[in-house]
């Protein structure tokens, strides 16, 4: 038997032509592979080959294809990029506003002016419908304003008070009931989320809170990273050392 060179062209033969040597799908492929300057020998097969378009309904050749997948490609890498700048824009605001607010805490004087300015500060920065930094009343700190203080002996607090042991943040979605008996925010209900920041005493002992709390379900949410939230709530812990705290 003998056996006879097979050129390129014999390999695109139609399927009807080929009896003795039927080439399948991965043959094909294997072949242009290892030949990628086929089709520059071959450049008319480039009109001549048609494929049919995936939206449009009709066939095409394979030169517009690959125009076509190209210039799907680009506007993939295009909306890429701009989502790209658009989150380094956002970081680099996010990094402005929190520097604001690292600066409030640790050029405050006393923990009045910490009390008063920092609650302020963090609801027009990061638009919160409520802030609130609360002191359990068994912890002695000097000069602590009434309304930052509350009973050790409520039920919401004691709850509270377990879930935050060990823990660096709590973020809810919705707030839970407890939260928002502490909170006393009742138009949030349960369409908001809040994030929730242990102060912790020079023991590493929860003495009280600080709460974040948004009007909008998705502002905190289960899976975001909290880093910076734990960064401020840390930050938040020295300072009230700072001031005289346990």
């Amino acid at each position: 038997m003998a056996f006879g060179y097979r050129t390129e062209m014999d390999w695109l033969k139609p399927r009807e032509s080929r009896s003795a040597d039927r080439l399948d799908e991965r043959a094909v492929a294997e072949f242009l592979q290892a030949h990628p300057d086929f089709f520059e020998r071959h450049a008319a097969l480039l009109t001549e080959l048609v494929i049919p378009h995936s939206t449009r309904g009709r066939a095409v050749s394979l030169v517009e294809r690959q125009v076509v997948a190209l210039r799907d490609q680009l506007t993939i890498e295009r909306k890429h990029l701009k989502n790209l700048v658009n989150a380094a824009h956002e970081n680099s605001r996010l990094q402005q506003r929190l520097q604001r607010v690292f600066e409030t805490i640790v050029l405050a004087e006393d923990l009045n002016a910490l009390l008063e300015n920092l609650p302020k500060l963090l609801k027009s920065e990061f638009d919160l419908a409520a802030v609130e930094i609360k002191f359990l009343n068994t912890v002695h700190l000097p000069s602590v304003p009434v309304s930052h203080l509350i009973p050790p002996e409520d039920e919401a607090v004691d709850a509270l008070r377990t879930r935050l042991n060990g823990r660096r943040c709590l973020v809810e979605t919705p707030i839970s009931e407890e939260v928002m008996a502490l909170l006393g925010q009742a138009e949030l209900a349960r369409s908001g989320s809040c994030a929730l920041l242990p102060i912790l005493g020079s023991a590493r002992d929860v003495i009280g809170w600080l709460m974040l709390a948004s009007a909008n379900r998705h502002h905190y949410r289960h899976d975001m990273d909290t880093v910076l939230l734990e960064g401020l709530g840390g930050l938040l812990s020295a300072s009230c050392i700072r001031f005289g705290g346990p």
